[in-house]
């Protein structure tokens, strides 16, 4: 009869670990699904940042080229 508990009471405990593991195993891939749509997004986000500091540097860079330019004419005085 004990042998008959040890037994019902094994077959108990592997299918509890079981339905544990596959719960966590679905949990983890449902987390993992939703961190990579997270992803993703973000990383749109750094690719329209990206373009936004080119235009921005490219705009600086030309700012700078005319104000060189300004400079020089303002630096020839007429004699």
């Amino acid at each position: 009869m004990e042998i008959a508990l040890v037994i019902a009471g094994a077959v108990v405990l592997m299918t509890a670990f079981a339905a544990g593991f596959d719960f966590l195993s679905k949990r983890r891939a449902r987390l993992d699904d939703q961190t990579r749509a997270q992803v993703q997004q973000m990383e749109g986000r750094v690719h329209a940042l990206e373009l936004a500091v080119g235009e921005k540097e490219q705009r600086i860079s030309q700012l700078e080229t005319e104000l060189r330019f300004f400079s020089r004419l303002l630096d020839k005085k007429p004699e």
